[in-house]
């Protein structure tokens, strides 16, 4: 057993990340908290992009270890962060929490969200349930010899950069997505982080995160829910 579920166990308490609005919508579709999972790393790498991807990985691999070992069927309102340790070094860490379904047919392995409980009550509620947090990540660098030299003008260069890291963050995020076996995927946040190099360059990292979810009915949908892409070029309501 994993030494944090092993004090878990021995203590008989239950922790909880989620808010108080978090928890009750979390236990209105039967999903009971029982405790808070975290997973990190700190990682030393030389290509940003290919570092953030296997530092998020491997995170989100330990945090999963974790909620297995608590036997729970999913984790909640997951939160991702890294820090700069030194100038090599970047801590990952990704927190939820871990809960247990109260009825119907458990899951075979935790589903993982960023979604905080009210909004998967909403998801659930509507026909649709979490597969995985997913993730799209990319970066690139540019150089232009004229990109200082036109003041007040479009600098060509660093634009046609950061639209190519967008677009491919969110393919490999809809990537992800379909390598799950979900239906749709709901993006949740994006980042876009640019810097120069020198006097001619730039260097930009986009990340888009989400999560990959699937469907299993046809409703009640609330008032208010959340928008799907599916993948399949069907509206939101059209089930497969």
């Amino acid at each position: 057993m994993h030494p944090r579920a092993g004090r878990y166990t021995a203590s008989g308490l239950r922790t909880s990340l989620l808010s108080v609005p978090g928890a009750v919508g979390a236990e209105a579709v039967g999903l009971r908290p029982i405790g808070e999972v975290m997973g990190c790393v700190v990682s030393r790498h030389e290509d940003v992009t290919s570092g953030l991807r296997r530092g998020y990985a491997t995170a989100l691999d330990r945090l999963r270890e974790e909620a297995v070992a608590l036997g729970a069927d999913g984790v909640l309102a997951i939160g991702c962060t890294v820090t700069r340790v030194s100038a090599a070094l970047h801590e990952f860490t990704v927190l939820g929490t871990a809960v247990r379904a109260l009825r119907g047919v458990r899951p075979p392995r935790p589903f993982t969200t960023g979604l905080p409980g009210p909004d998967v009550a909403k998801l659930m509620l509507a026909g649709w349930v979490p597969v995985t947090l997913a993730i799209g990540i990319d970066g690139a660098t540019a150089f232009d010899i004229a990109m200082t030299s036109r003041p007040g003008t479009e600098a060509p260069v660093p634009t046609d950069l950061v639209t190519q890291v967008r677009a491919a963050a969110r393919a490999e995020f809809l990537a992800a997505v379909r390598e799950s076996g979900a239906d749709g995927g709901l993006v949740t946040s994006t980042t876009l982080r640019a810097w120069p190099l020198g006097r001619t360059g730039a260097t930009a990292v986009a990340s888009v995160f989400g999560t990959a979810v699937a469907r299993f009915g046809a409703g009640p949908a609330p008032t208010v829910s959340l928008p799907v892409l599916p993948l399949d070029g069907d509206s939101p309501g059209a089930g497969r």
